[in-house]
């Protein structure tokens, strides 16, 4: 998944971004108003941290854009602020949660978890695709209860394609969500197909049907009831 952090404060972007690296975010990061503005207008985001306390604009600022553009982002407020005005203003304006500073990781990991859940309408830390069971919080796979070996890329991939199950997703999008914004559209693509076609394999070759649709011309999908 594709996280932004604005944070204008040095060491808690610095830390934040070494925190969602660690979950399995591709991490883009910024601390300015202006900058922040580029990248939500420029990028499809999963999660947006946002600070609301910014050295060159408002921060709730950035939040409207972003639901100007991006309705699904999912967006936590992180601020110093406390002031119940503050919360109030950014709940009405979209945002999915509120934490204040200063917050420990464990509890930042947890409100992620929460918002990324509702947005995508889980009730649970797995996705059951036939026989194919996918965890949200850590990279296990299992077939038939079965643990299934797959690399970080490959793990990543199917998690993606499983959220965003009954959706196209286009080759180019899940190269963004693997690589970021560093995307080489010919060598990443190749790469892509590559790492689809040694998923399939794997999960063929453990004894489930294959669950990834081809979308000539366009990109994967997996369907489910």
């Amino acid at each position: 998944m594709r996280a932004l952090i604005v944070e204008d404060e040095p060491l808690l972007n610095e830390s934040l971004k070494e925190h969602l690296l660690e979950e399995g975010f591709t991490v883009d990061t910024t601390g300015t108003f202006k900058e922040a503005i580029d990248q939500v207008i420029a990028e499809p985001y999963d999660l947006v941290l946002l600070d609301i306390g910014l050295p060159d604009g408002d921060g709730l600022d950035v939040l409207k854009k972003i639901r100007e553009t991006e309705t699904d982002t999912a967006v936590i407020i992180l601020t110093a602020r406390g002031e119940l005005e503050d919360k109030v203003k950014g709940l009405n304006l979209g945002s999915d949660d509120y934490i204040p500073k200063p917050f420990s990781m464990l509890e930042l990991s947890a409100r992620i978890n929460a918002v990324l859940r509702r947005k995508y309408k889980l009730h649970d830390n797995h996705i059951q695709i036939g026989s194919i069971t996918v965890n949200l919080d850590s990279p296990q796979v299992k077939i038939n209860d079965k643990p299934v070996e797959l690399t970080q890329t490959e793990y990543n991939l199917l998690r993606y394609l499983a959220l965003n199950r009954n959706k196209t997703v286009t080759r180019i999008s899940l190269a963004e969500h693997i690589w970021g914004n560093k995307v080489d559209e010919r060598f990443s693509l190749n790469f892509i197909n590559s790492h689809i076609k040694n998923l399939r394999k794997k999960l063929t070759d453990e004894g489930a049907e294959d669950p990834i649709k081809t979308i000539y011309g366009l990109g994967y999908r997996i369907e489910t009831t």
